[in-house]
């Protein structure tokens, strides 16, 4: 048995246990025993292994152990782009450490992302990211929405969990300075209209069933001791307001900074896309401004896909083609042998197998015998088993096989076909079409590492859109929540700028399915 094990107090369910001890549970049936990715090794008091899912299983009347070298758990840290950002030596300057401290917080469906923000001078001193606890309740918000409403502690406990993985975020970042973490007198939180909610314990059920109805829209100012922030429990603590069920704090945090920004002016045609889980997409036309929710899905994010995992060590994070040499080569983060795959890594992946051929615009691997191959010398890369196939996505060299498989692309199919649904409702609702765009705004964590050649090859962004017409603007969640902290964001203006939106239900078009349906497939080229 490792010594890297976990002692499961008598009667604790095994999930909770590992959950408290800060492993991301990443499943996906939600804890229903369904999947089965939660298998874990157990050892009883007598010595006896046995293979147990995690979500099921309770320690009798006396401990039992978990190897924790052996679970499918990653630890809950992991590297975000955002940490790049303000990566930068920055020690505090002695105005800075003898003044007050903000908290930014990015509160997302799977990642949340926490900023140092000194209240002396406005500047960032470091951002840190961790999996968002809850993710063990489903990975997505109606997962959660439905888990809230079955289980009667499951409310409780994802509130506590959120809570608890910001304030151990918050003294991490002001222990690498030496700050005291009471001297954290602001936080300031942006998220989807679901975990802003279950972060403050409201009820949820509203907003997984029609009408999709919010019973506010703003929330109130609390202090950290009512969430037992204990290290910094008389913080004030302010919440984004959201602008619907689907449309939350942190689309209006983009909003607001690229409206103050100039870039939803009258007279400019601007779409605001964030590529996370809900797959946010926010239109600016003619001094109308429209937003919708469109359920991609977490397969971006390392979820639904068979080798799928966020941009942790190991990732393929990109890959390197060329249809007449025959080249293909995935890079992976840190140059670690290959483990799975990413976001960016899948778009370059399915990308690649476009642009030779080997996957057709229907979205069907071809077989290796295929006469639409490009260039013969990927055939090798295309197998078949018992009628499946798969494509063979990692270096031939390396140390691990990363395939992808034909289920893996429908999940990615499905993922930009939402996301494809909604720009183009969006579009028409406006009378107005992609090559009429003056500029698509690309936020969050994935935006940041998508290659846009790629984004465009499956269709992530519209093919008829120059290139130069798309930027990144970072994570704009944690950023409003940064420029809230520093001033440069009028607070108390925002409930103002969230009526300013029109949220648009995908699911009230008739022709939703349709839309949604000739979505699906992959540009010719």
């Amino acid at each position: 048995m490792s010594d890297k094990t976990l002692l499961i107090p008598p009667g604790a369910l095994i999930s909770d246990a590992l959950r408290e001890s800060g492993f991301a549970l990443d499943y996906e049936c939600g804890g229903r025993g369904m999947c089965g990715r939660c298998r874990v090794e157990v050892v009883d008091p007598d010595g006896t292994r046995r293979s147990v899912l995690a979500c099921q299983t309770r320690a009798g009347d006396v401990p039992l152990r978990v190897d924790t070298s052996k679970t499918p758990f990653r630890a809950a840290k992991i590297c975000a782009p955002e940490e790049a950002a303000f990566a930068q030596t920055r020690r505090p300057t002695r105005e800075e450490r003898r003044g007050k401290w903000g908290l930014a917080v990015d509160l997302g469906t799977t990642t949340i992302v926490c900023a140092l923000v000194s209240l002396a001078t406005g500047r960032t001193l470091r951002a840190r990211s961790t999996r968002n606890p809850q993710i063990s309740f489903g990975r997505d918000v109606l997962s959660r929405i439905d888990a809230a409403g079955k289980r009667p502690d499951a409310r409780r406990v994802m509130l506590a969990e959120a809570w608890r993985a910001i304030e151990r975020t918050a003294l991490e970042l002001s222990g690498e300075f030496e700050l005291n973490p009471a001297s954290i007198i602001e936080v300031i939180i942006a998220g989807n209209t679901t975990m802003e909610y279950l972060l403050t314990g409201l009820d949820v059920a509203p907003l997984g069933a029609a009408p999709f109805t919010v019973a506010k829209k703003s929330f109130r100012e609390y202090v950290g001791a009512e969430f037992d922030l204990n290290s910094f429990s008389k913080a004030r603590v302010r919440i984004f307001p959201v602008i619907s069920a689907f449309i939350g704090g942190d689309v209006l945090s983009g909003f607001a900074r690229l409206l103050q920004k100039g870039a939803f002016a009258r007279n400019k045609t601007a779409l605001f896309l964030d590529f996370g889980t809900n797959g946010e997409v926010l239109l600016g036309s003619n001094g109308r401004y429209l937003a919708a929710s469109t359920a991609a899905g977490p397969a971006f994010e390392g979820c639904e896909i068979s080798q799928g995992m966020l941009a942790t060590r190991g990732a393929i994070c990109r890959v390197d083609y060329g249809v007449s040499s025959g080249e293909w080569r995935a890079h992976t983060v840190e140059n670690a042998p290959a483990l799975g795959v990413c976001g960016s890594g899948l778009v370059d992946a399915l990308a690649g197998a476009l642009a030779f051929g080997a996957l057709a615009p229907n979205g069907r691997l071809r077989r290796s015998d295929s006469p639409e191959l490009q260039n013969q010398a990927l055939a090798d890369r295309l197998s078949e088993d018992r009628g499946t196939r798969s494509f063979l996505i990692s270096n031939l060299d390396g140390a691990g096989a990363v395939r992808l498989s034909q289920r893996d692309v429908r999940q990615a199919q499905l993922a930009l076909g939402a996301i494809k649904a909604g720009v183009r409702i969006l579009l028409e609702e406006a009378r107005t079409s992609a090559s009429a765009l003056d500029a698509l705004y690309l936020a969050g964590g994935f935006g940041a590492s998508l290659n846009l050649t790629s984004a465009r090859r499956v269709g992530a962004t519209p093919p008829e859109l120059a290139l130069d017409r798309v930027s990144y603007c970072g994570n704009a969640s944690l950023l409003g929540a940064i420029d809230v902290l520093g001033s440069a964001l009028d607070w108390d203006a925002l409930e103002e700028t969230a009526a300013l939106v029109d949220a648009i239900n995908l699911a009230d078009r008739a022709d939703f399915a349709d839309v949604f349906a000739d979505a699906l497939g992959f540009p010719e080229s």
